[in-house]
């Protein structure tokens, strides 16, 4: 077989092979114009979308490429056909992975894509612009063969049944403790594994005794010491898609030992940025893990350079786009903080949390898995490159479009100080090799030293550039969540201040939420849609006294559980965990309530507590009938 380097030119490290004109630019697109007209919009629309919008996750698009948030394309598709029609402009200024644009081609319009961030745009280019499925699977294949050799030498283990070479598809690393009592280590795997008949109850403890001096421990107050391997997971002669687990052998920590001893082949290029100052970035810094580099094993590390050197010599430009996706599509999956779970695979979470117990993923197999995803989304994605053009670039300065020359927009800002979008892009843009300028990102954030205002004016700013380009008469609509009062106020004055009315107002429904979503106290979950209109009489929502938005809240906490309790209700399927009440999807109906007229007065916490005392009384007096006898009311 022919080494890969003689199949594919040699590809400078450096240099992009992303920009793809006229469509993709890694920095402002100067064709981003190209697709506007000046001429009044097609549709005239005078009333709001007001039916319900329902759209799921499952979806190949959605699976294919993580993001931090994304909006269901389906969902988008609805408002899109309401306010548009075929052949018209739609504009999302901050569009994240790009699900807009997808929306917007698979229904014959034209899409104008831009953000801040170089990983948004490249991911969204590769969403909105599919590949052929066959060419696609034939490089990944390519790839995959001629990587065979290093895969055995990095992940081979022998399975104790027939003592055959396999290569594992995991490897579970545990921290070290020290117990603050005895200073005697020990390894957390070894201590708090919780294993259970049912694996989604199995799980590791946060309490439990130590094993040298027997005092109750609480894990998060350990410090770590070191990470050690403690089990694999490997496919052999059992047939089919039964896992095999067990400790390491003397051979695996072998094979270790020599990866360590090795390194990195010094031909293979890999990113050595190192964590800039941030909220989310203090997480691995404080773990020892202050460069991109650190972020994996040396297995890991080893593993994606090879894939990543093989990709990015790939001698066709859309192919080589599109095997990077593949990579970049790994995300969190393959690093440090891919946390273990009982019941398989990881996620991807806006944040750099270093779990205690890590999954080390074989990256060949998980790259597999992710190309199979997307090639089924490219199989069925419609193909209309022509129709988009995506920027990397200021939602502030839109430059490059006429005064109103788009017919609608349709947009998912960031949330206040949810997530910290340039720090959590900061890895795969380290990948990339261009990583975002924040001056202008919207958001609250100490380390940018922005708070609430300014935030607000930078929203404004934004939404002032979306008011000029937009036709008169033309409609945005904005998908929000916060739990947060301050922030919402931040967003209605946004919108005010940049010439928007607030004309209606629903939640977006995708359907299956995550645990979080449920469990955490400031992780409101339920989507917010605002449609706002441009160039008519703004009026401004009333500032009314906190006794009557409290007063007021109380009523419609009355009303809205009388017409349906069940509607209220959170039930864990897969944990054991009670019926708890859904205060959060109470609190998005609240607010789609009073937004279009009311100035928010209540945070989610407050409204929570409100609606909690309430519920409690009318359940207790027989008002309101409970909507389940074991049903949580007064949260844990």
């Amino acid at each position: 077989m022919r080494d890969f380097a003689t199949l594919v030119p040699e590809r400078p490290i450096g240099t992009h092979a992303y920009d793809i004109p006229p469509t993709l630019h890694l920095n402002p697109n100067p064709h981003l114009g190209d697709l506007v007209n000046l001429n009044p919009s097609q549709k005239e629309v005078h009333i709001p979308y007001s039916a319900d919008i329902t759209a799921g996750k499952n979806t190949y698009v959605y699976d294919a490429h993580a993001y931090h948030t994304k909006v269901p394309p389906q969902g988008i598709g609805l408002l899109i056909d309401h306010y548009t029609s075929p052949g018209d402009v739609v504009l999302d200024p901050f569009c994240g992975s790009g699900m807009t644009g997808v929306a917007a081609v698979e229904r014959r319009r034209k899409a104008i894509l831009c953000d801040l961030s170089p990983a948004a745009t490249f991911i969204a280019y590769n969403l909105v612009v599919p590949a052929p499925p066959a060419a696609y699977l034939d490089a990944v294949r390519t790839v995959l063969r001629h990587a065979a050799d290093l895969e055995h030498r990095l992940y081979d283990t022998v399975c104790d049944s027939c003592g055959s070479a396999t290569p594992m598809l995991y490897m579970v690393w545990s921290y070290g403790m020290l117990c603050p009592y005895c200073k005697l280590e020990f390894v957390l795997w070894d201590v708090a594994r919780d294993e259970r008949s049912h694996v989604k109850e199995s799980k590791i403890r946060s309490e439990f005794p130590c094993p040298n001096c027997d005092k109750m421990l609480l894990k998060r107050q350990l410090k770590r010491t070191q990470r050690y391997p403690v089990l694999v997971g490997y496919r052999c002669c059992q047939g089919g898609n039964k896992e095999t687990t067990r400790p390491p052998s003397d051979r695996d920590r072998q094979v270790l030992k020599g990866i360590d001893n090795d390194g990195v082949p010094h031909h293979l290029w890999y990113p050595t940025d190192e964590f800039p100052l941030g909220v989310n970035t203090r997480q691995p810094v404080a773990a020892g893990i202050t460069s991109i580099d650190k972020a994996y094993t040396p297995r890991a590390l080893w593993s994606m350079a090879s894939l990543w050197d093989m990709a990015s010599r790939w001698p066709d430009p859309e192919i080589r786009s599109k095997l990077l996706f593949t990579l970049t599509s790994l995300y969190q999956r393959v690093t440090l903080f891919s946390e273990f779970r009982f019941w398989g695979g990881s996620g991807n979470t806006a944040n750099y949390n270093v779990p205690a117990i890590i999954n080390e993923q074989n990256v060949f197999r998980a790259f597999e898995r992710k190309a199979n995803t997307i090639s089924w989304y490219f199989r069925d994605a419609p193909s209309m490159a022509r129709s988009a053009r995506i920027s990397t670039q200021s939602a502030c300065h839109l430059s490059q479009l006429p005064d109103k020359s788009v017919d609608y927009v349709f947009t998912d800002p960031p949330f206040g100080a949810n997530i910290n979008y340039s720090e959590m892009n900061f890895l795969w843009e380290s990948w990339l090799q261009i990583h975002t300028d924040p001056t202008e990102e919207a958001i609250v954030n100490k380390f940018q030293e922005k708070d609430v205002n300014a935030y607000r004016m930078l929203l404004e700013d934004a939404f002032r550039e979306v008011a000029r380009v937009l036709k008169d008469n033309g409609w945005m609509t904005v998908i929000f969540h916060n739990s947060s009062a301050e922030i919402w106020r931040s967003l209605q004055g946004a919108v005010i201040g940049a010439g928007f009315q607030v004309i209606g107002t629903q939640n977006f429904d995708k359907q299956h939420g995550t645990f979080k979503q449920f469990v955490s106290d400031n992780a409101v979950g339920y989507d917010l849609v605002l449609h706002c209109r441009k160039n008519i009489a703004v009026q401004i929502p009333a500032r009314n006294s906190r006794l009557h938005i409290q007063t007021h809240a109380i009523e419609f906490v009355k009303r809205a559980v009388s017409a349906d309790s069940g509607r209220y209700v959170v039930r864990y399927l897969h944990v054991s965990r009670s019926d708890e009440f859904d205060y959060r999807r109470l609190y998005a109906e609240w607010l789609a309530d009073v937004l279009p007229s009311t100035v928010v007065g209540l945070s989610f916490d407050e409204f929570r507590g409100l609606a909690r005392d309430v519920l409690e009384q009318c359940f207790d007096e027989g008002s309101l009938t409970r909507p389940s006898g074991d049903l949580v009311i007064r949260e844990r």
